[in-house]
């Protein structure tokens, strides 16, 4: 089937590759990753162009004074890119190459010891969002290559850095190249795919089914298991972690493909309703004119019926839901609207500072007064989701149901109680208190 594969122009291109590393690196990374369904809907920071200027003016102005500050290289560099000009972007991180050389850095010696890892993570990224402003052309894959390589450099150098998501990264990088197609669900190219062997079908999307970076098939996604062993088993190991980071740190949280990639990998895990959640992202984006970056995938509802697996808001996803599929898609609504307010809150807030004078980089306390957490939207954690999900299954199941649910962890606390008391008693040397009177202090 690959044989195949290169031959086939893309459609449409959104950048799915984003390893960048600046000052707000740290913070996010200090910060850790935000909730799964807060990134699904958007509640983590996506700052303005304003932004970016300021910081490229700072950071320009400090190199003059510091050549060899080589953090501001990098502020410098994704400053850049964020605002669209990846050959200035380029550019910065020569002459970061140069300071690296110019100060003779040693990593052993130096304060910092990740430098050659940014510089490498950073300008792969670079050239693969050149790649995609160009207009990602099939035909020229000379800036997408470079992206790859490097991108393989810099995991060498720190295989445990951003989340994880440069394995991530490179894993898109090398599908991007490597071109498989969509196969229409009927026609020559789905008659061929037919005959191949069910070993070559298993690493394959079959026809009709867009392919997916993970490369993992509805078969795979349906292992249900409520933890990541399914993901281990694949060779996935972080693989939600990795592509949230994608979307978070980087481009990603335009592209179908890797929305549809996050979905595949939840419903892996067992976590049917925040699946449900990205692959309804994913359709909002195709709604918008979004498209995906896999050669010859079809557009608009044909696409979504690729990855829901039907034409409709059911398929693959919802139907692991048991029936709650119209519940999890009015919270995503809610929780769409709460990202949105909390985007436009903080933004706000972010612009009147930045033209009052202020910045994050030079002002500590810039955050002081804004009104929630900037750094993330607060939503319900996974637990009290999950917890949501029990009762409301309590309440398809009747009474006896919601009885028996309440009657055994009252049976378990009433265990632990009374083994504490035995304990406390035997501590302050009554011994045990004859069976009798213990049943009868078991029910009073």
């Amino acid at each position: 089937m690959r044989k195949y594969m290169l031959l086939f122009m893309l459609l449409a291109a959104e950048p799915l590759s984003a390893c960048l590393w600046d000052s707000d690196t740290l913070a996010q990374e200090s910060a850790g990753l935000p909730d799964v369904k807060a990134i699904i809907v958007g509640g983590f920071p996506r700052n303005p162009p304003l932004y970016y200027e300021i910081r490229l003016g700072r950071a320009a102005e400090l190199l003059k004074a510091k050549p060899d500050d080589l953090e501001a290289y990098d502020d410098a560099a994704v400053a850049c890119d964020r605002l669209g000009r990846s050959d200035e972007a380029i550019e910065w991180m020569a002459r970061k190459a140069a300071a690296l050389e110019q100060i003779k850095y040693d990593p052993k010696a130096h304060a910092q010891p990740n430098h050659r890892y940014r510089y490498l993570a950073n300008l792969g990224t670079f050239h693969a969002h050149r790649w995609f402003k160009n207009g990602a052309r099939r035909d020229a894959m000379d800036d997408l290559q470079r992206a790859r390589d490097l991108v393989k450099q810099a995991i060498a150098e720190n295989p445990d850095a951003h989340f994880g998501r440069e394995k991530y990264q490179l894993m898109a990088l090398e599908w991007v190249i490597l071109g498989e197609p969509f196969v229409p669900s009927s026609g020559a190219v789905a008659d061929r795919w037919a005959n191949l062997t069910a070993e070559e079908r298993e690493k394959l999307a079959p026809p009709g089914r867009l392919p997916n970076m993970l490369g993992i098939t509805s078969r795979q996604a349906l292992r249900i298991k409520d933890d990541d062993s399914n993901l281990d088993e694949l060779g996935l190991k972080g693989a939600v972690d990795g592509l949230c980071g994608l979307i978070v740190q980087g481009n990603a949280w335009e592209s179908v493909d890797v929305f549809f990639a996050l979905a595949m990998a939840l419903q892996a895990t067992g976590r049917s309703s925040f699946a449900y959640m990205a692959i309804l992202r994913a359709n909002d984006l195709i709604k918008s004119g979004k498209n995906s970056i896999v050669p010859h995938a079809p557009t608009g509802e044909a696409l979504f019926a690729a990855i829901a697996d039907r034409g409709e808001d059911l398929g693959l996803f919802a139907n692991r839901l048991e029936n709650r599929g119209s519940e999890v898609k009015a919270e995503f609504e809610e929780l769409k609207v709460k990202a949105a307010q909390w985007a436009k809150a903080r933004n706000e807030y972010l612009l009147a500072k930045l033209k009052a004078g202020e910045h994050p980089d030079t002002h500590p306390e810039f955050w002081k007064d804004f009104d929630g957490n900037p750094d993330r939207m607060e939503v319900p954690s996974g637990a009290f989701y999950m917890a949501a999900s029990w009762f409301a299954s309590l309440r398809q199941g009747g009474w006896l149901a919601l009885a028996l649910a309440s009657v055994i962890p009252l049976a378990v606390l009433l265990y632990i109680y009374e083994l504490m008391r035995r304990r406390r008693r035997r501590a302050a040397g009554l011994g045990e208190t004859p069976a009798q009177h213990r049943s009868f202090r078991l029910t009073r």
